[in-house]
């Protein structure tokens, strides 16, 4: 039971860590665009470094596919935890039991 509740704690911070940096990578864009003079009002095309472009893509699609992806981190750990459980009880049951008689 622990192997899961341990399971369960790690996948909800991978999920944290996930928003987190959707989060972060959104106040680093605002920051930049305001930097640049974006005022929020005018659409116009801006020039960003590459590195902000790549983690606002990424930012992106972690965003679009949260609920999926949180869903498969979920169902990873615990399906880890189910089978590194499952695969020290199958070791002990292949044991033969030995009984010396006197």
């Amino acid at each position: 039971m622990l192997k899961y509740l341990i399971a369960a704690i790690v996948s909800g911070f991978l999920i944290l860590a996930m928003f987190g940096f959707i989060w972060k990578t959104e106040d680093e864009f605002r920051q930049a665009a305001r930097d640049r003079g974006w005022d929020g009002e005018q659409d116009v095309g801006m020039e960003l470094p590459g590195d902000l472009l790549q983690k606002i893509s990424i930012a992106n699609l972690l965003r679009v596919y949260s609920i999926p992806i949180s869903v498969l981190l979920v169902g990873l750990c615990l399906g880890t935890a189910f089978w590194l459980g499952s695969s020290n009880r199958s070791t002990d049951a292949e044991q033969p039991i030995v009984i010396e008689g006197d």
